[in-house]
């Protein structure tokens, strides 16, 4: 009795066991027919015992699982060859309802009462497949980030050696990583950094202070060509399966800091220019006032040597007074070139009559007309034409081209003055019969303290900023100032503006 209790004792346990574990038993018969089952299963494909008895297991797999597990069992039983006795596999199932999902399958082989006979171990591992494709698009995730950011990741082994790389550091330092791979990561910095990291890596092992780990900061870069770069490096410590290691965030900061230098340079050169300006303002002030007395003084010292002085102290004043007028000129023409370098320079536009204001422009500068003996004339012009400029601006401009034209004229010749409608604007003219610019010097006529060089005897006066000045006043006018010149013919100069005509009685 106690023999049978023991037999009863371990079926119980056996039938325990086998309805209480989590994957699915099936029991076949050698023609694939399915005896019996365990709870599992019939949880896993959502049928009961009584619908899967007596009919081919392979009712639980889709095709071409179907077809194939009724040819693996028909083979191994006509020829021996095992192909899916116990082996473990991969397949799918099918459940009930019609859904499949992934399914891990093992059977092997039994004998019982001398009839052979099959088992099935079943696991659903929907689950597992489940978190192994999100480990997968993990994976890709980061492989794609590492692969595509721009900054260097360097791991290297508690040692210092380079475990991988990304391809952002071979492109930074030139190096493959199978010429990394497994060397001190210090090849990658010149010397003092390189010898300097050992020891900061090695101190860190042995002492535990952080020198270098989680901090981030600048230094030299190393590529395989031997050049050297401004480096930014941060490095932060991890464990990996219990070991520890080290990330290393390389960038290339050469670009900012070629940027950070021109700002720099740039302030430097701001500063300077403030400096300029200011002393350049301040001396013309200072110059500027004596200068002013000292011009009136000598032309009434001229009306009395005229009357009174020999012919010595007439000459002697007259070259004083020219070259006081020559100073002031000189100073004033320096305070404008430094306010439009500074872009100081302001205009006061007003709303101007054209012919009115070019008839101004011929009296007010008929002294010079008559030092040079040649003559002022406006030729064609709009009677009833407004312009929106900053007149006494555009005046320094025109007196600027007709004191030059007087100089470079022929004596007894004719100047003439003329404007009209241009396109969306207006084009002035102030055209001379004289020599021409020289070829070789007609690309420098606007540069700064330049004179072109004439067979004329006359005395040239000037101080070389006068078109320099006049061509930033048109600029700031949104206009150009250009010329036309053929030579032993004479010259134009030409002020187009681009502005929105306005007629008299017109709005502003």
């Amino acid at each position: 009795m106690k023999g049978q209790d023991a037999v009863n004792d371990l079926l119980s346990r056996t039938k325990a066991i086998v309805e209480t574990i989590v994957d699915g038993v099936i029991t076949i018969s050698d023609r694939g027919l399915i005896e019996t089952v365990n709870p599992a299963v019939e949880k896993i494909f959502g049928y009961r015992l009584d619908e899967l008895s007596g009919q081919n297991v392979s009712m639980l797999m889709p095709n071409p699982y179907q077809r194939e597990h009724d040819s693996y069992l028909s083979n191994y039983l006509s020829t021996g060859e095992k192909k899916i006795i116990g082996i473990g596999r991969e397949v799918t199932g099918r459940r009930k309802d019609g859904s499949t999902f992934p399914l891990e399958l093992a059977i092997s082989e039994m004998e019982v009462n001398g009839q052979r006979m099959f088992t099935g171990i079943v696991r659903d591992i929907s689950r597992r497949k489940a978190t192994e494709e999100k480990l997968r698009e993990f994976l890709a995730r980061t492989k794609a980030i590492l692969d595509t950011i721009v900054d260097g990741v360097i791991t290297i082994s508690d040692r210092g050696c380079i475990e991988t790389v990304n391809p952002a550091a071979e492109k930074i330092f030139g190096y493959r990583l199978d010429e990394l791979s497994g060397n001190n990561v210090s090849m990658l910095m010149p010397d003092p950094y390189r010898h300097e990291h050992d020891q900061y890596l090695e101190n860190y092992l042995h002492t535990g202070e952080k020198k270098i780990i989680g901090i981030g900061r600048e230094v030299t870069g190393l590529r395989k060509d031997g050049t050297t770069f401004p480096l930014e490096l941060a490095i932060s410590e991890m464990e990996v399966n219990g070991q520890r290691m080290f990330t290393g965030i390389v960038r290339d900061i050469s670009e900012r800091k070629e940027t950070e230098e021109k700002l720099r340079e740039a302030m430097r050169r701001v500063h300077e220019q403030r400096i300029k300006d200011e002393f350049i303002a301040t001396v013309s002030h200072e110059l500027r006032t004596p200068l002013t007395s000292i011009k009136a003084s000598l032309e009434l010292i001229i009306g009395k040597a005229v009357a009174k002085g020999s012919d010595q102290e007439k000459m002697l004043i007259t070259i004083a007074h020219k070259n006081s007028d020559r100073l002031l000129l000189l100073i004033n023409d320096i305070l404008d070139i430094s306010k439009i370098e500074s872009e100081k320079m302001k205009l006061n536009f007003k709303r101007v009559l054209l012919h009115s204001f070019l008839e101004t422009a011929i009296s007010d500068n008929q002294a010079y007309a008559e030092k040079h003996h040649v003559k002022f004339v406006l030729l064609d012009c709009p009677s009833k034409l407004y312009i929106y400029v900053d007149p006494d601006r555009l005046m320094q401009v025109m007196s600027n081209l007709m004191s030059n034209a007087a100089k470079f004229s022929h004596q007894n010749s004719q100047i003439e003055v003329q404007a009209g409608r241009r396109n969306d604007g207006i084009r002035i003219t102030v055209r001379d019969y004289g020599p021409g610019i020289p070829l070789n010097f007609q690309n420098r006529v606007f540069e700064k303290f330049t004179q072109a060089d004439t067979s004329d005897k006359r005395e040239m006066s000037g101080t070389g900023l006068g078109l320099h000045i006049s061509k930033a006043i048109i600029e700031r006018h949104h206009g150009e100032l250009s010329f036309d010149t053929v030579i032993g013919q004479g010259t134009e100069f030409h002020i187009d503006l681009k502005q929105q005509l306005q007629r008299q009685g017109s709005p502003q």
